[in-house]
């Protein structure tokens, strides 16, 4: 009797492990699914101090206080190519300028340009 109680104690043992690591393995997702990252350039080619961004699906990285005349590129997660788009705001001015949607596929650059007057952006 001892004997099939250690049996089934067993097979019951193997079962759980087994449901668990099934369960486990639906509840993770893919590998498809995770965000990678992308390096993009920021620039600021205006007469002011700007704070640029780039929106992904997945994250926002902005530059800072980006002086003029600069450009560095930054690493920003994303999960898709698709519906990013660019902000700046220069310091002093009011307003904030943004882009249309774009693909990375199409655009790796955002950069600042204007005057004091007013500042755009533009996709390279």
């Amino acid at each position: 009797m001892s004997r099939f109680i250690k049996r089934t104690t067993r097979l019951a043992a193997v079962a759980g492990m087994l449901a668990t690591t099934s369960a486990g393995m639906i509840a993770v997702a893919p590998a498809s699914h995770a965000a990678g990252s992308a390096a993009f350039r920021l620039s600021n080619f205006s007469a002011t101090i700007a704070n640029i961004c780039v929106h992904t699906d997945v994250a926002t990285k902005c530059s800072g206080n980006l002086a003029a005349g600069k450009s560095e590129v930054y690493h920003v997660a994303y999960n898709g190519p698709r519906n990013w788009y660019c902000t700046a705001t220069a310091k002093g001015l009011s307003g904030t300028a943004s882009t249309p949607y774009f693909s990375r596929d199409d655009v790796k650059e955002c950069a600042e340009v204007g005057n004091i007057f007013g500042a755009s952006i533009m996709l390279k």
